[in-house]
């Protein structure tokens, strides 16, 4: 009886994935660099995909691809030493995925200086916004009904097997 009151108070952990659009479809023309700006939070999962092609042509194209932080775009663009959180070098369509380390400002570069044509880019981002919440478990009032019944057959199996008293 006790664990259908206590029940409600049993919880567990759910996990709901929301997919939050960043750019959900831009075509720009890409001749020597291209930069997009984009604000994400912390430690989400940012995923895209971006189609390439030859302006004259609209044959497919390749074209180099980084993403970057605000302070590693700055060094990268100043021509220092930086890190990147992804990089490709593709030709037609690219697929991508990285994570977010923190909260800010992240450029998207697109690097055609390797190329005399200019490029055509369709990009779509994305990210996925994990949120934990805890409900009550919606188990624990059946095991408490269960261990009640068990326990009723039990009483009952006691009342009519009375066992005889040795000292009466």
């Amino acid at each position: 009886m006790l664990l259908t009151v206590v029940g409600q108070y049993v919880t567990v952990e759910v996990q709901d994935v929301q997919r939050r659009d960043v750019e959900p479809h831009s075509e720009f023309l890409v001749g020597d660099v291209a930069d997009r700006i984009y604000s994400l939070p912390a430690t989400v999962s940012v995923f895209g995909s971006i189609d390439v092609a030859q302006a004259p042509t609209n044959q497919s194209g390749d074209i180099r691809f980084m993403v970057f932080d605000a302070e590693n775009y700055q060094r990268w663009s100043s021509g220092g030493s930086s890190d990147f959180l992804f990089s490709a070098e593709k030709q037609g369509h690219l697929n991508f995925t990285f994570r977010t380390d923190k909260s800010g400002v992240y450029h998207f570069v697109f690097d055609n200086r390797a190329s005399l044509y200019k490029k055509y880019v369709i990009l779509t981002v994305a990210y996925n916004e994990v949120s934990i919440s805890h409900v009550p478990d919606p188990r624990t009032p059946y095991i408490g009904w269960a261990l009640l019944a068990v326990g009723a057959i039990l009483l009952a199996y006691g009342l009519v097997r009375k066992p005889p008293i040795p000292w009466a």
